[in-house]
């Protein structure tokens, strides 16, 4: 007996709001012991993180199960799931970007250390940013709660299938009830968000990517770097930065791809599992990645450093220069 959509959709919602509640709910006791260390910024947009990946397992996944078990969602139900469906995955992206270009900074300096004093404001400006896109997002997605209708003529003929895979998907199409608007907000606006975003986040991928070659030469020349236990972190925080962009952009272009055909491929068995997989799998697999940022540097717990290695002068008298 083949099982159903719903039935996979079901399997497939609860396996990843499991995994990404324990994920989430792990780095954020992990950071949270964290406040006072350093690197502020990291540890703000990690909770952050947090709270997006929730909503977005903890609403629009149980929000799938529940219609997938067999309750219709009306227009106001259908509103809430793309609002908060596309919120939580642009906030994603965006974080994603302020995350990777705040560590990109940060190894920009380790590389090519800089002879004014640090900003000591940056916590505060990453706080305000933070503010602001929150606002942004919500701004930029009001439209789905406040003019968004359900499509009348889509779904009439799915009554009789109580178990169709078109059901969510293709019963909860949304539209603006204009056709240029329709193209302009919808389909340009809410792409662009998305896409600009993403094609930034590859640009510093292969900048940080080539800061750690260079840095990686440099310790191996006549320079000699310190095993700093802040500049491990921001090494470490770039390569898992990394990583975090290739997942979340193929992931992002899949998931974009499927919606692009999703009238050709909603009678597929596995379709709507698979687009349930592809648009939460960053918030399940992230968190895992974004743990190993501290974890198990030289001298220190998950915080970093809880006291102050004595500085013992080598044979030759030369210090590091980051001691």
């Amino acid at each position: 007996m083949k099982p159903s959509a719903d039935l996979l959709e079901i399997i497939v919602c609860s396996i990843l709001i499991f995994v990404s509640c324990v994920g989430n709910i792990c780095l954020f006791h992990s950071t949270r012991k964290c406040i006072t260390g350093h690197l502020q910024t990291s540890f703000l947009l990690m909770f952050n993180l947090v709270l997006v990946h929730l909503i977005k397992n903890l609403v629009v996944n149980v929000m799938k199960i529940v219609y997938s078990s067999g309750f219709m969602w009306d227009s106001a139900g259908c509103k809430v799931l793309h609002f908060t469906a596309a919120l939580t995955t642009s906030l994603a992206i965006w974080f994603m970007l302020h995350f990777a270009l705040f560590y990109h900074r940060k190894l920009y300096q380790t590389v090519h250390p800089l002879s004014e004093v640090p900003n000591l404001g940056n916590q505060k400006k990453s706080l305000k940013v933070v503010t602001a896109l929150w606002v942004t997002g919500i701004a930029v997605y009001s439209p789905v709660l406040l003019y968004m209708r359900k499509s009348d003529h889509l779904g009439a003929g799915n009554e009789t299938e109580p178990m169709s895979t078109k059901r969510i998907y293709m019963d909860c199409l949304m539209d603006l009830g204009n056709q240029q608007v329709e193209f302009y907000y919808g389909k340009i606006f809410l792409v662009l968000i998305d896409i600009l975003p993403l094609a930034i986040l590859v640009f510093v991928c292969f900048w940080m990517s080539s800061l750690l070659l260079e840095r990686k030469e440099m310790t191996y020349g006549d320079i000699w770097i310190g095993d700093d236990d802040s500049e491990i972190e921001i090494i470490r925080g770039a390569k898992f930065s990394i990583l975090l962009i290739w997942l979340i952009t193929p992931l992002w272009i899949s998931h974009f791809i499927l919606v692009f055909f999703l009238k050709e491929l909603a009678d597929c068995v596995f379709f709507p599992a698979v687009l349930t997989a592809l648009s939460s799998g960053f918030s399940v697999l992230s968190p895992f990645l974004l743990m190993l940022v501290n974890y198990k540097m030289k001298f220190v717990s998950l915080c970093g450093a809880k006291e102050e290695k004595p500085i013992v002068l080598p044979a030759n008298g030369i210090l590091s220069p980051y001691t």
